[in-house]
């Protein structure tokens, strides 16, 4: 979660797209992990992925994401979440993360043990 507190910090430091594709890269990276570290089916990965990203979050496309690539909604939620919470980024990796997790066990029907 360090390197998503990292790009946001510096993003909110200086607004560039550079540093919320490192953050989009560190949350695709940290979604695929926790789906495989939940046992999720590797045939149906990219499909429940993709289908978390793009059509529930609406935040980027699987595999893009993983290049840092994201939808301009990203930007928006992004600076919704650090506004909401007084530009705490620790708080914000934190919810932002919470939020990929949750979504992508319920896309593959999986919860962490």
């Amino acid at each position: 979660m360090v390197e998503i507190e990292h790009a946001l910090r510096n993003y909110q430091v200086n607004p560039n797209d550079l540093d919320l594709g490192y953050a989009m890269a560190a949350l695709a990276r940290k979604t695929k992990a926790h789906y495989r570290e939940l046992g999720g089916n590797l045939k149906k990965e990219a499909a429940t992925l993709g289908k978390t990203f793009a059509v529930d979050l609406k935040i980027g496309k699987w595999p893009d994401v993983l290049d840092g690539k994201f939808e301009d909604n990203f930007k928006t939620k992004t600076v919704s979440f650090l506004k909401k919470i007084n530009g705490d980024v620790h708080k914000a990796a934190e919810l932002m993360l919470k939020q990929c997790l949750n979504t992508v066990e319920k896309n593959a029907g999986l919860k962490k043990p």
